[in-house]
C-alpha cells in the first residue's frame, strides 16, 4: 500500500491527543539511551503485557535529562510485578505507544500471568509462532565464530556482528542469533534463563534471536540435555573448483532497529512486524560489495557462496590480469573469464556460505 504523506499528516493529527489508556504487567524496561535523532536527547522503551497476552512498546523521550520519574516508577513496577496503568499516552498502532507530558502511571489489580515471561521447554517453542517472546531454561552447547552484517541506518551504513549458538534443553535444541551486545553475556558449556528471545520462522525452521529486551541469567546446571546431532554448528567448510558464475548479492530487507527480517519493505520505509517499529529504508536493492559466485569442483558440481567483491579483485591482481582490477565484475565479460581460468581453493562457513578465503591453486593440487 502507498502512503502519501499528507495521509499520514492527517493521520497523525488525530492520535496527537495522548488519550489511550494501557493496563497491564511491565515485562522489560531498558535503560536510558542516547537519542540518535535527537544528539542532546535520551530516550527509554519498556513492553507491558496486557490481559491478551499481547506485547506492547512503550516509549519516552527526554531532553537532556538524565532522570525520569516515570522510569524509576516502571523499574520498580517490573521488579514487583504488580499491574500496572498507564493513561494520556499517544497510540501509532500495532500496539506501539509514546508517552507525553500527561503520562502518569498507577497501579491496577490484574489476574494473569504473562506467557512471554513463563519458562517453556525448547520443544514447546518449535510449536509457537514467529515473532512471538519466549523464556527457556537451556545450555550453550556450542558457539560459532563471528558474522558482519550490514545495515543501513538514517545515511549511515552500520555494521553489526552476530553469532549462531546452539542451545539444548530436556526436550530437544536449537539455533540461536546471537548480537554482538549480548557477546559477553554467555559462555560456552554453561546453563542460563535466557528471558525475552524472540522466535524466528524461516522456511519452517525454528530459531530464537536475541533483541535489547533479551536477558541471560546464569543457572546451576540443568544436567543432560537433549542435542541433536544436526543443530551442531560446522563452522568452516574447504571447496576447490573454478569459478562458473558471477553475479551481485541482493541485500534481504531488515529492521535497522532489532534485526529482524519479518519486515514490509516500501519505496521509503520499513515496517518491522517484530518490534512494530517503521524506519527509512535507504537501502538499495543489491549490495555492490558483496557478490554470489558458483564454483564447480572435479566431481562438476556446483556450489553458490558469497564473497566480498574485493576478495575477487585480489584474484584477478594476483593472476596477471591486473588491467581488470578496477573493472565492473558483473558487466565486463573478461572478467568471468579471467576468473574460469584458475583453479581456486576456498574456506566458506557452511551456515551462511560467506567465503572467509579464496586463493589460486595449481591445476595438479
Amino acid at each position: 500500500m502507498k502512503r502519501s504523506f499528507n495521509t499520514i499528516s492527517n493521520g497523525s493529527s488525530s492520535m496527537c491527543k495522548g488519550d489511550e489508556t494501557l493496563e497491564g504487567l511491565v515485562v522489560a524496561v531498558t535503560d536510558l539511551s542516547n537519542n540518535q535523532a535527537e544528539r542532546k536527547g535520551k530516550y527509554w522503551t519498556a513492553l507491558i503485557c496486557d490481559s491478551n497476552q499481547n506485547i506492547n512498546r512503550i516509549t519516552k523521550y527526554l531532553s537532556s535529562k538524565t532522570i525520569c520519574s516515570l522510569h524509576v516508577k516502571m523499574l520498580q513496577y517490573l521488579k514487583d510485578q504488580t499491574g500496572i496503568k498507564l493513561n494520556k499516552l499517544r497510540s501509532s498502532g500495532d500496539r506501539v505507544y509514546t508517552t507525553t507530558n500527561e503520562t502518569t502511571a498507577i497501579t491496577k489489580p490484574v489476574v494473569f500471568t504473562p506467557t512471554c515471561t513463563r519458562i517453556v521447554s525448547i520443544r514447546e517453542v518449535q510449536s509457537m509462532s514467529d515473532g512471538d517472546c519466549v523464556t527457556l531454561t537451556c545450555n550453550i552447547v556450542d558457539i560459532g565464530s563471528d558474522d558482519a552484517v550490514v545495515f543501513n541506518n538514517g545515511e549511515k551504513r552500520v555494521q553489526k556482528l552476530k553469532r549462531t549458538l546452539v542451545v539444548s534443553g530436556k526436550t530437544d535444541s536449537l539455533e540461536m542469533t546471537l548480537w554482538q551486545n549480548h557477546f559477553s553475556s554467555v559462555q560456552q558449556n554453561v546453563c542460563y534463563t535466557i528471558k525475552l528471545a524472540k522466535i524466528k520462522v524461516f522456511n519452517a525452521e525454528v530459531s530464537i534471536t536475541t533483541g535489547i529486551y533479551t536477558t541471560f541469567d546464569r543457572i546451576e546446571d540443568i544436567g543432560e540435555t537433549n542435542c541433536s546431532d544436526s543443530t551442531l554448528i560446522s563452522h568452516e567448510s574447504t571447496l576447490t573448483g573454478v569459478i562458473t558464475s558471477i553475479a551481485l548479492l541482493e541485500k534481504q530487507c531488515a529492521c535497522p532497529a532489532c534485526y529482524s527480517t519479518n519486515v514490509e519493505c516500501y519505496d521509503k520505509t520499513i515496517k518491522c512486524n517484530s518490534c512494530k517499529s517503521r524506519s527509512l529504508n535507504v537501502a538499495n536493492g543489491v549490495d555492490r560489495d558483496r557478490l554470489k559466485i558458483s564454483i564447480m569442483n572435479i566431481d562438476g558440481t556446483a556450489l553458490d557462496l558469497n564473497v566480498n567483491a574485493e576478495k575477487i579483485r585480489v584474484l584477478l591482481n594476483q593472476s596477471n590480469h591486473r588491467e581488470l582490477f578496477e573493472a565492473d565484475l558483473i558487466e565486463n565479460e573478461d572478467v568471468l573469464i579471467a576468473l574460469s581460468s584458475m583453479n581456486v581453493s576456498v574456506c566458506y562457513k557452511t551456515k551462511t556460505k560467506h567465503i572467509s578465503t579464496i586463493k589460486i591453486i595449481d591445476r595438479d593440487e
